[in-house]
């Protein structure tokens, strides 16, 4: 039933699980004799692990208080999973930063190297943007695909699905990997229309890795660019609102990936494309900043439903 190695490693599970057991239990569950127990137990001392033990009637095994586990390992998927967590974390600015980059480190540290690279892949090709409840999925499958894509500079040959379903066959060097509001989105040079241009991931049918190799521009800016061109996309709202206190002050609530902000004298514009503007309303009201909307009227609708709420949170 068990090779030696693995029971050994059963003995250390079911110390950590159930706190204390008796030799007979252990060799019962492992249908092995009791001094069969013992002598997994001197093993696993002699590597290390504290296994403190007492003899009679009453007495067991158990795990010294205070001894840690070695770290749990990930598969590709896994590891995705932890990655995104923690990317979430922090764009929804949960918790300590310090306490994410030294999670984020700790993981690193333990990883084989090819997990390690997949790691790295997701963290520096990953952007999050207001991300929001409804998200269309996205695979692991395709996290890993588009993340080395990136991270290797290789291009990808792709299916893409228009708005109006039609199918083309392109070539494409992916510069980003977005997560804005409720879409993902890939901002990639097409070599098909020959410009840099914005794809949708929910319309990419197939997606393969090729043998070409691309540079990304020094100066590619992935927010701003989605930014411009989120602005042309029929359907989405174009939200600027001035805010009434100086740039410097303004850039300390609202960071750079919300919002673009431009200074207007003693004021600032701010300008934010969503399809969305209750939640740019409830954004706006956790500011804590006296702002004028410019447009649109749907901001101004909005913001009078999320103000009557709170009144009628305040006065129940």
């Amino acid at each position: 039933m068990y090779n030696p190695t693995t029971r050994l490693l059963t003995i250390l599970e079911l110390l950590q699980s159930r706190g204390e057991m008796s030799g007979q239990e252990i060799a019962r569950m492992l249908e092995v004799e009791e001094r069969s127990v013992r002598r997994y137990i001197m093993l696993l001392r002699d590597i290390g692990i504290p296994v403190d033990g007492e003899r009679g009637r009453y007495g067991g095994y158990r795990l010294r208080p205070g001894f840690r586990l070695p770290p749990l390992m990930f598969n590709a998927d896994e590891i995705n999973a932890v990655m995104l967590g923690l990317l979430l974390l922090r764009e929804f600015r949960y918790g300590s930063l310090t306490a994410l980059e030294s999670a984020s480190a700790k993981i690193d540290r333990v990883l084989p190297e090819d997990l390690r690279q997949r790691m790295e892949a997701v963290r520096q090709s990953l952007l999050l943007n207001h991300v929001q409840l409804g998200t269309h999925h996205l695979s692991n499958e395709h996290i890993s695909l588009f993340s080395l894509a990136i991270y290797d500079r290789h291009c990808l040959d792709i299916q893409y699905a228009s708005a109006d379903g039609e199918v083309t066959q392109r070539v494409i060097a992916p510069y980003g990997l977005v997560l804005h509001s409720r879409t993902w989105y890939i901002p990639a040079y097409c070599y098909l229309r020959e410009e840099t241009r914005l794809f949708r991931l929910d319309r990419i049918r197939a997606a393969v890795p090729t043998d070409r190799h691309f540079e990304m521009p020094a100066d590619f800016d992935a927010a701003a660019f989605i930014f411009e061109r989120l602005a042309r996309i029929p359907g989405l709202f174009t939200f600027e609102v001035i805010v009434h206190a100086p740039l410097a002050t303004v850039r300390e609530v609202i960071p750079p990936d919300t919002a673009q902000v431009e200074a207007l004298g003693e004021d600032t514009l701010v300008t934010c494309y969503s399809d969305d503007p209750h939640w740019f309303a409830r954004y706006l009201a956790s500011i804590e900043l006296p702002f004028t909307v410019h447009q649109p009227d749907a901001l101004r609708e909005a913001l009078q439903t999320v103000a009557e709420k709170l009144v009628m949170a305040a006065r129940r």
